[in-house]
């Protein structure tokens, strides 16, 4: 297929692209979208030719938004979403002399799309932040992305404003490649390579992404095996990691495959993991250093047929613009987004991510939060998260009151550290709350166990807006229908039933070929009224655990 030009840029306040944009403006380049052609071939991707912004100007955060949706106009196979999980990556074309040099800024994995529902008309979106590769996403770009499994609308967005930090430099360490598992252990490849760092910088960040494939050896390696990777520098162990993903709570749920099963740094619909590394505490600037990856040795079983992908990189940054600066991440509850669906919607704590963008270790901060246009809680957070560090926040529950009407939550960063926050920029978020299912106070608790002595697999708790457990239940039968009353007073609860296997209540129907004995039958988890009329009932596909948030009484 060839390259197609395209060039969408769209600047939000309606500024015109010879003007200059103001620090927190955003220019959106759209490169695909619902119209653009579905690729034509077997493992076929996008490709495009991109007109990023120029220039040097710096930008405070560029994100990626990846948004697939199901739909017959896709060209892989008979269904709306591709039958099974495909990776790909998204790649960037960046000149070099006579020649080009590929980075891969981004790698996913795409879900079983085997009577697949993924958002429904606005599609599932993902989001990469996409800042460190802002030296190489300037000018006009080749990229290619996505495949032809599911339809693709891409966006990059530029957020006008100083980052963290200015991101000089962008290096391949090892480029992106396919590699066995013996060719990694036996050092056939990805050997020592020397490095120059940039002399005029003031921090560097090794990163890896690195998945594994393939059904080799009794543990089916390298998908389903979790192996330790090293980094050495100078001859010298540096960083190690196991590279490794849990799977069954995965938000796009059902699936028609094996999803919640845990694997190699991916599941079906997800990105495949990143692995960042500080290296500046171990270097000297402009230095040159040696740097090696190492895998640990395979065994005589098979698996060394495995396959890896991965991908390794350097950055190369200046100095910290800020001394003391404080970050809002995200919003994970409550929040409307695809990602956080599984313990969404709820009206309990709210649950924030903050990260500290200043130079000065982030010791304290005050955090304003609650309903849009109305008087906020404030709370007042300690800890100790050194430049860069983030930590995932659970904060009092504020007043609901007038939530029907004005279903917008707010976050107000300020005073990190008891001082003025140096970048006002990333101090402010709002997010979409969604309204929990209204409950009556007397209800059942429907479950019908499911076979082969899964049922003890299985346990249950349902608890109040303080976390007291009020009613619970393990130690189930197979096959057995069971109908727990229930009765509670106005207020705020949660239903969490967990299940120790990862793999839910659902048939086994991959064994319908090779051990059809062992299919065994669905179970059914389902909330009824007195009457016997359902008020929620849970797909038995769910994996790891169903978390639903319900509300008794009128909504404020």
């Amino acid at each position: 297929m060839k390259f197609q030009k395209m060039t969408m840029l769209l600047f939000l306040l309606s500024i015109g692209f010879s003007k200059s944009l103001d620090d927190g403006d955003t220019l959106v380049v759209h490169p695909i979208t619902w119209e653009t052609p579905s690729p034509v071939g077997w493992g076929a991707q996008y490709k495009q030719i991109v007109q990023f912004p120029k220039g040097n100007k710096p930008w405070a955060k560029i994100i990626m938004i990846q948004t697939l949706k199901c739909d017959s106009a896709t060209k892989g196979d008979k269904y709306p979403c591709g039958e099974w999980d495909y990776i790909w990556n998204t790649f960037v074309d960046v000149p070099k002399g006579d020649s080009t040099e590929t980075f891969s800024i981004g790698s996913f994995v795409t879900p079983y799309g085997k009577r697949l529902v993924m958002g429904g008309e606005n599609g599932w979106e993902w989001t990469y932040d996409m800042t460190d590769y802002a030296p190489i996403l300037k000018g006009e770009r080749s990229i290619i992305v996505g495949n032809n499994q599911e339809l693709l609308d891409l966006k990059f967005l530029f957020i006008r404003g100083k980052p963290a930090r200015d991101i000089l430099k962008v290096e391949n360490i090892y480029p992106y490649g396919h590699h066995k598992y013996y060719a990694l252990s036996d050092n056939e490849i990805l050997k020592e390579t020397k490095i120059q760092l940039l002399p005029e910088a003031k921090g560097y960040k090794m990163k890896a992404v690195i998945s594994g494939h393939g059904h080799s050896g009794p543990r089916n390696c390298c998908e389903w095996d979790s192996k330790t990777h090293t980094y050495y520098m100078n001859g010298y162990e540096l960083f190690r990691w196991n590279v490794w993903k849990d799977c069954g709570n995965n938000p796009i749920y059902p699936q028609g495959g094996t999803w919640p099963f845990d694997r190699a740094g991916w599941c079906p619909g997800t990105k495949v993991d990143e692995y960042e590394f500080e290296l500046t505490p171990f270097v000297i600037v402009g230095d040159s250093i040696a740097i090696d990856y190492g895998i640990e040795p395979y065994s005589d079983n098979g698996e060394k047929d495995g396959e890896f992908r991965m991908a390794h990189q350097l950055f190369s940054y200046g100095k910290p613009n800020f001394k003391n600066d404080a970050e809002i991440l995200d919003i994970i509850a409550p929040s409307s987004k695809g990602q956080y669906s599984r313990m969404n919607p709820t009206l309990g704590n709210p649950r924030i991510l903050i990260k500290n963008t200043g130079e000065f270790d982030l010791h304290s901060l005050e955090i304003h939060y609650g309903l849009k246009k109305r008087k906020k809680s404030i709370y007042k957070w300690k800890g100790n998260l050194s430049f860069l560090e983030s930590e995932e926040v659970y904060l009092p529950i504020p007043n609901w009151h007038g939530l029907r009407k004005n279903p917008t939550f707010e976050i107000m960063l300020s005073n990190p550290n008891g001082e003025t926050d140096e970048n006002p920029l990333n101090d402010q978020l709002t997010s979409v709350i969604l309204l929990p299912d209204i409950f009556p106070n007397e209800f059942t608790l429907q479950i019908k166990t499911n076979s082969l002595d899964r049922a003890q697999e299985i346990s249950f708790t349902v608890s109040d807006i303080d976390g007291a457990v009020l009613y619970s239940e393990d130690n189930f039968l197979d096959s057995t229908e069971y109908n727990i009353p229930m009765m509670v007073n106005n207020g705020e609860y949660q239903f969490l039933l967990k299940d120790s296997m990862e793999d839910g209540i659902s048939v086994h129907w991959w064994n319908r070929n090779s051990a059809p004995e062992e299919i065994g039958i669905n179970g059914e988890v389902r909330l009824l009224s007195l009457d016997g009329d359902t008020l929620h009932q849970f797909n038995p596909d769910f994996g790891q655990e169903l978390l639903f948030n319900f509300h008794v009484g009128r909504i404020p």
